[in-house]
């Protein structure tokens, strides 16, 4: 039976059986009393319009020019926990939208296994180690001139003046807002937002103010806070407010916004509404519970963002972008609740570790009507080239030595000119717990972890890390062992040998300067 037989049937068999109840009241009651009031209509509520039938054209609000861009940065949300993905536990419906609609790469690195750094290449298109030593070089020479630097002992002044330079360096660099607003873009940042206020970025509006040492220091252990993004970390969590008041502001231009929630990132306290979602699945661990609820309230802002797009009748001349920061581990039936360290950090595979997953993210692109959707296994895509691919679809020429590239010819169905053999970083710090195999390590109980320096090199089959310094190694199968399991660098040591190579070429080309 369609919808419209079946409102109709439903029309007629009411109207019959009021008019039965009518008739029996009067059998018993006597003549019904003539009223001036009108028949009740019911306005349309048992109409027999479908639901598909409802006319739902909008006309865009700014249908040409360059595409406003959205920028979704996911903290901690690690693969493949969305519903797009494959996974049947966690409650995704609008991200699920972006994943189903738009150009997916699975194979896709974010650039670090911590979120500073891949927030750093997000915003630069540089490599984190690019990043880090001239940030570091300028801070090294801001500290050389200050006055009291010069004056005091005290270690802890000292390095809460050098954050204070080094997080400000980012004034000095060449960031996507700044190439932006070359195009007439208005910028806005909310979420984790490690350098300093908006403005030192480059965004002409924002969440996150600058600090200066003296505040960080008279903060204590609550200075992380501040560090990490300070009033930009509401979003999401307490308010969606600046997003969508931006939006709305600025819907006549074209806008850049930066959404990097502190979401499912720590504390896993999603208010009920999501909860509950989960909360009497006896399938699910505790911790799983609580990481999936945080899942589905970053889910939630997500959808948020999308309406107040849909709502300002942007959504069709709008590029989204998602991409995680780095990796996260919790599997359905795995109990991380009871040990601090894993609890803060997920698995042993996910963040903080040199393993494949704790890197992996998708990169979707979705602008509706513009990209047709695709799942890209082919192309080993780089948080590196989101920021070239933004610039190609805004009509702006690339920034010479970008180690990224633009995959606009891949989201559109051709091929890349000179696509990569290889994905290839640095990473700098370990997670507590464990050592780089996963195996149990008491090296660190600081929940943060450990400074550690490893190499690693993916392709569309194998992942490898090296540490240098101890000469140690592991190489995976990823084709027949997704968790990374099983080393299998001894039986493969003529490849083990090129991959070696191939990571101290570059050195020579990014790390060497």
């Amino acid at each position: 039976m369609t919808p419209i037989q079946y409102t109709t049937g439903f029309a007629r068999l009411l109207t019959a059986l009021t008019a039965a109840l009518a008739s029996a009241c009067s059998t018993t009651a006597g003549p019904a009393p003539e009223s001036d009031e009108p028949a009740f209509d019911f306005g349309g509520v048992f109409n027999d319009t479908a639901a598909g039938q409802i006319d739902r054209t909008v006309i865009p609000r700014r249908p040409h020019g360059p595409p406003n861009v959205v920028l979704i940065i996911a903290d901690d949300l690690g693969w493949p926990y969305l519903g797009f993905l494959g996974d049947d536990n966690v409650i995704t419906p609008n991200m699920d939208i972006l994943g189903r609609g738009g150009a997916v790469f699975e194979v896709a690195h974010a650039t670090s296994n911590f979120c500073r750094p891949t927030l750093q290449s997000l915003i630069t298109g540089l490599y984190p180690v690019t990043y880090e030593q001239r940030a570091g070089a300028i801070a090294e020479q801001k500290l050389a001139e200050s006055p009291f630097a010069a004056d005091t002992d005290d270690a802890r002044y000292r390095d809460m003046i050098s954050r204070q330079y080094e997080t400000a360096a980012i004034e000095q660099f060449e960031t996507l807002p700044r190439l932006l607003a070359e195009a007439g873009y208005a910028s806005h940042q909310s979420g984790k937002w490690w350098e300093q206020s908006y403005a030192h970025g480059g965004f002409t509006h924002g969440m996150t103010d600058a600090w200066r040492w003296e505040d960080a220091a008279s903060l204590g252990d609550r200075w992380f806070f501040t560090f990490m993004g300070g009033r930009g970390n509401e979003i999401g969590r307490e308010t969606m407010a600046p997003v969508t008041e931006f939006i709305a502001d600025h819907a006549d231009q074209p806008f850049f916004v930066w959404y990097g929630p502190a979401l499912p990132h720590t504390p896993l306290n999603a208010p009920d509404r999501f909860f509950k979602y989960y909360q009497d699945r006896d399938d699910l661990s505790e911790s799983a519970k609580l990481y999936y609820a945080n899942i589905s309230w970053f889910d939630w802002g997500v959808g948020a963002v999308l309406d107040s797009l849909r709502n300002e009748r942007l959504l069709d001349n709008t590029l989204i972008i998602y991409v995680n920061d780095n990796g996260w581990e919790q599997p359905a039936g795995v109990e991380y609740a009871n040990d601090p360290k894993t609890f803060a950090n997920g698995g042993p595979r996910g963040k903080g570790s040199f393993f494949d997953t704790g890197l992996r993210t998708p990169i979707i692109f979705y602008w509706r009507g513009r990209i047709a959707a695709v799942r890209d296994q082919q192309t080993l895509a780089s948080a590196l080239d989101i920021m070239p691919t933004i610039l190609d679809y805004a009509g702006l020429p690339q920034p010479d030595a970008l180690p990224g590239y633009t995959l606009r010819p891949a989201i559109e169905g051709t091929s890349l000119d000179a696509p990569r053999d290889a994905l290839i970083g640095r990473l700098t710090q370990h997670r507590a717990g464990t050592n780089f195999r996963g195996e149990p390590d008491a090296a660190t109980d600081d929940l943060m972890g450990a400074p550690m320096v490893g190499y690693y090199r993916r392709d569309l089959r194998w992942y490898f890390v090296w540490l240098p310094e101890s000469d140690e190694m592991a190489l995976y199968d990823i084709d027949n062992d997704a968790r990374q399991t099983q080393d299998v660098s001894a039986e493969h040591a003529d490849a083990v040998a090129g991959y070696i190579q191939d990571i101290e070429q570059w050195r020579q080309r990014y790390e060497h300067r």
